[in-house]
């Protein structure tokens, strides 16, 4: 059986050109189909060692700790042994940019913790970052083949989903990139046949799968997938993936490393259930009013949002884990200006200074220039709040060099202020 799924690699490597490109998670099933192929291309005569395979990691920056450590550990490992054994293997941990990462989107632009109806972080922070490797890689003519370790066994849904697209020569058609073919090497093993490989065959580039064994002991969970497109589903399930992960009631994943003595996961599990507070429109935390102006559970109040950061910074404190960048920090202040109600452009600032006493250099605000915004919106017959939020819209769109879209933004915030001032019956505070 395992021997036959080798045979089917190596001869799809020597009999088509195209590049590589193997899906790895740091779960079991990405662990075992990186390990098929590291022994295939080991495997092929030098001379013929022409392909270009690329290990392809996603880090949302908000994975557990455990899970983030042993992944790059074991991508440390395949890196030295591709050089060794001249695999031409290269290994890339991918992350969504700043201006895409959990904390500005949540604390800086108001979104609420996802949820089964509204998962946004999937697209953003996991599937947008592969996709953008693959059309850098390949150009815009380029192809490759793209390995997975989808198991039709994993779930029902898993199962639809891997029966419901057309196989071609063994291989999918990616559903959003039209140049890439995908490969689930593993999608007929069970899970027990998974295990027995991995713990029966030691990884090729060193060590051995009992650390990945224990740690699936003790977390009672399984893998959180790489992700290709919306339709996989979300990491929850005692799956791997995220420890702010409010799509599932429990994180077992999570509660099952703190019981096996991971003491930082009881910080974790307790932010977590801050944003589980934050999401719940009952708590006050959430705008009357949604972003397209419309009645309804909107994004997460200026207030909310200080809360959330000020207790980030001490669990940081605590679980001494660096879980927010300097310019996430930047990125949320200059978000907060363009908030509901913004602040004066020194809230992050603040926050930061009243936590360690250490002065945050970041964006130009002097009261000076608040005078003349005050002077001018007065005369505009504008609130200042609303003609400071479109400066700052007007500078958000300059610094990212685009200008798409800027109208309609300056539009949704007149509206938005608008709505509000005739609900609540008096100008804003």
């Amino acid at each position: 059986m395992f021997a036959e799924i080798k045979n089917s690699l190596k001869e799809l490597y020597l009999s088509d050109p195209r590049p590589w490109i193997i899906g790895f998670s740091g779960g079991k099933d990405s662990t075992m189909v990186a390990s098929l192929i590291f022994d295939v291309a080991a495997s092929i005569p030098k001379e013929k060692r022409t392909k270009t395979i690329s290990v392809v990691c996603t880090d949302t920056r908000v994975e557990i700790p455990a899970i983030v450590e042993m992944i790059e550990g074991t991508l440390l490992k395949m890196r030295r042994f591709s050089d060794t054994a001249d695999l031409n293997l290269q290994v890339h941990l991918l992350r969504p940019p700043s201006e895409q990462s959990f904390w500005v989107n949540i604390i800086g632009r108001g979104y609420p913790p996802p949820n089964r109806t509204f998962r946004w972080c999937t697209q953003r922070m996991k599937i947008d970052p592969v996709n953008n490797f693959v059309e850098r890689q390949l150009g815009r003519t380029g192809q490759a083949i793209l390995h997975l370790g989808a198991r039709s066994s994993e779930s029902s849904s898993r199962a639809q989903t891997l029966a419901g697209i057309e196989l071609k020569n063994g291989l999918r058609r990616h559903p959003n990139l039209p140049r890439v073919d995908v490969s689930n090497p593993i999608e007929h093993l069970t899970t027990g046949e998974v295990w027995a490989y991995l713990l029966q065959n030691n990884p090729p580039w060193g060590g051995s799968n009992q650390d990945l064994y224990r740690l699936y002991k003790d977390a009672g969970g399984g893998e959180c997938p790489i992700h290709i497109d919306s339709s996989t589903p979300s990491c929850g399930n005692s799956r791997f993936g995220c420890w702010t992960c409010t799509v599932v009631e429990r994180d077992k994943a999570s509660e099952g490393l703190l019981a096996s003595g991971d003491e930082r996961m009881e910080s974790m599990l307790e932010f977590r259930e801050l944003l589980l507070e934050i999401q719940d429109p009952a708590n006050g935390f959430r705008e009357p009013m949604r972003m397209n102006n419309q009645p309804g559970n909107g994004p997460i109040k200026i207030e909310g949002r200080r809360k959330l950061l000020r207790e980030l910074l001490k669990l940081q404190d605590t679980v001494k884990l660096r879980l927010i960048s300097d310019e996430e920090l930047l990125l949320i202040q200059q978000l907060w200006k363009s908030a509901h109600k913004p602040d004066d452009g020194r809230g992050v600032a603040r926050i930061i200074n009243a936590h360690s006493g250490l002065p945050m250099h970041d964006l130009r605000n002097s009261s000076r220039l608040r005078k003349l915004e005050a002077e001018v919106a007065d005369e505009l017959s504008l609130s200042a709040d609303t003609l400071q939020r479109l400066v700052a819209k007007v500078e958000e769109f300059s610094e990212n060099n685009r200008a798409h879209g800027l109208p309609a933004e300056l539009k949704r915030i007149l509206e938005y202020d608008i709505n509000q001032l005739t609900t609540d019956g008096s100008p804003q505070e």
